[in-house]
């Protein structure tokens, strides 16, 4: 299309037909990857639409309702058929799907974010991307989530084998849903993580101390205290390292 003036009726179903073939990529459905003329398509139609500025407003509140319909009608329902590390996996393969939603839509709404987004002074594509995994997906799923990991670790405390990389990618998630903070790594995870550690401690303590000497109960906690270390280095964020050896002294 020629970057002429359109209107919204005119020009949405453009950008739908190369937001569907984006999504239908990301779902993995035999269709070639959106080509660069078709990118182009898309792009030139958003600038068409972009001159006039009532129709920026709605092509901006429409670039968030494509963002949230996708994550309720797909998304959701993936993540909820499925249970324990599968889940995590799950929440895993959305997030990273999510983040080149994200930036692929962010290219053919660039005009926008441009001339409309940034004069405006309102939230970027990017933030009004993330928010909508934030409050649509990560609300609902980020107690379970949280629940399982904390089994996870308590499964590796007792010797067992875990999947550290899944755990790892996981805490990525909670860390860069924060868009720039801890919070949620902090608030969600880590403080329930550091309570637990204190609950199972204790327990251990009380066992020890009725069941070794006192060399030998010193050996341990040594060995604990090393281990835990070790967990920061594999997957928690070293912010948690600090925290986590004060609460093996208590």
């Amino acid at each position: 299309m020629s970057t002429e003036i359109i209107t919204f009726e005119e020009g949405w179903p453009f950008v739908q037909k190369g937001v569907t073939k984006l999504i239908r990529n990301l779902e993995g459905e035999l269709e070639p990857p959106i080509n660069s003329a078709e990118y182009m398509e898309v792009y030139t139609t958003v600038v068409s639409m972009c001159r006039q500025n009532l129709i920026s407003q709605q092509l901006y509140d429409k670039y968030r309702e494509v963002i949230e319909d996708y994550t309720i009608q797909t998304v959701l329902p993936s993540l909820r058929e499925k249970h324990d590390e599968y889940m995590l996996k799950e929440l895993v393969k959305r997030w990273k799907n999510h983040k080149v939603l994200v930036r692929y839509l962010a290219r053919f709404f660039y005009y926008l974010e441009r001339y409309f987004v940034r004069l405006g002074g309102i939230p970027t594509l990017r933030e009004v991307g993330f928010t909508c995994f934030r409050d649509l997906v990560y609300r609902e799923m980020q107690s379970t989530a949280t629940e399982v990991l904390l089994a996870l670790i308590h499964k590796e405390r007792k010797g067992e084998q875990i999947d550290r990389e899944l755990v790892e990618n996981v805490l990525e998630v909670y860390a860069e849903i924060g868009m720039g903070t801890m919070e949620k790594y902090e608030e969600d995870l880590e403080r329930f993580m550091l309570q637990d550690t204190v609950s199972y401690y204790t327990r251990k303590a009380s066992m020890w101390m009725k069941e070794c000497s006192s060399s030998d109960y010193l050996l341990k906690c040594d060995e604990c205290l090393k281990m835990e270390k070790e967990r920061v280095n594999y997957y928690l964020y070293s912010s948690t390292e600090p925290k986590l050896v004060e609460v093996c002294y208590l």
